[in-house]
């Protein structure tokens, strides 16, 4: 009769030669990334999906969201692109931004250092005065800025970033030149705006709405290619005779290299969250444009942004000239 200590060499190579099943993903938490501190529009934006996901049950496990800041998105985006092949990071990305980092440093965190998973909607950016200013329309601010060049101030949250992407397509189109003040976010440029030390901004229009609301700020038009349902009364910048359709788009990305499984679990993920009732609440309350596009669509949606984005940068000086 042959010993458990004779039979150990067989026995380890018998479980040797079984299959190892993999465990199923995800097996631990996801860490979402979030290139803005707490309350930016990345941040708010992840921080739902992160409560939906936990909420609706997408995943066995949860986002956990980390701001890291600075740099103008670069902290993060480096950080993430670094972690190629790790399906336990996420990126909530505003689309300007993204696209904007290797632009403007010359860093090697480009597109191709990226797996998309979707695009989840556009927070659209509007031109906006204080409800005294003497402009009702588009044009007769234009025509105020043509007729004193540099005179006219318009708060933006960043330098760079969508509001100032908005300004510069506005100049190319009319010919008018105005002069942009940068501030520390979208919330600061509103509150300036509010305080008279400014004439306009182009911020997003859910940083504006709370002063809408009570009367205290006027919306001039849009930049959707509709009107929104909660804002019937303001006509789109295409109305005005501007075809300016511009906004912060919002998405989510993984590092590049990530295994097919785990790609295919966060894509669906993005898609259920997308289609739930408290983010489609999330959008009406925030004069969203409704636009999902999956992981590929999201990823040729990038790429045709960009050459767009370079030459803005390199217009207003911030492109690296490296």
């Amino acid at each position: 009769m042959k010993t458990l200590a004779s039979m150990l060499p067989m026995l380890v190579a018998l479980l040797w030669t079984q299959p190892v099943v993999a465990q199923a993903y995800p097996s631990k938490p996801i860490e979402l990334v979030v290139h803005t501190g707490p309350g930016g529009g990345a941040d708010v934006v992840a921080r739902v999906f992160a409560e939906i996901v936990a909420k609706d049950k997408l995943l066995s496990q949860p986002l956990v969201v980390n701001n890291r800041t600075g740099g103008g998105g670069a902290i993060a985006q480096t950080y993430v692109a670094g972690k190629r092949g790790d399906p336990y990071v996420v990126q909530s990305v505003a689309v300007s931004v993204m696209l904007s980092v290797p632009i403007r440093t010359g860093m090697d965190v480009g597109l191709d250092k990226f797996y998309p998973l979707g695009m989840v909607g556009v927070d659209l950016n509007g031109l906006t005065v204080r409800e005294d200013a003497p402009y009702r329309t588009v044009k007769e601010f234009v025509e105020a800025a043509r007729a004193n060049p540099k005179t006219i101030n318009i708060a933006v949250g960043s330098i760079g970033a969508t509001a100032h992407h908005f300004i510069w397509q506005l100049e190319k189109m009319t010919g008018a030149r105005f002069n942009v003040v940068s501030m520390k976010s979208g919330a600061e440029a509103a509150t300036t705006l509010l305080g008279g030390h400014v004439h306009a901004t182009a911020e997003n229009i859910s940083e504006v709405m709370p002063h809408v609301e009570v009367k205290k700020l006027r919306l001039l038009a849009i930049s959707s290619g509709k009107r929104v349902s909660g804002l019937p009364g303001v006509p789109t910048m295409k109305e005005q005779g501007y075809d300016l359709q511009i906004g912060a788009a919002r998405g989510f990305a993984a590092p590049a290299g990530i295994p097919r499984e785990a790609a295919t679990v966060l894509e669906e993920m993005v898609a259920k969250a997308y289609k739930s009732t408290a983010w489609r609440d999330y959008m009406t309350r925030n004069m969203y444009e409704e636009q999902y596009m999956n992981g590929e669509e999201f990823g040729r949606y990038l790429n045709a942004r960009y050459a767009d984005m370079n030459q803005f940068l390199t217009d207003v000086g911030l492109a690296n000239k490296k």
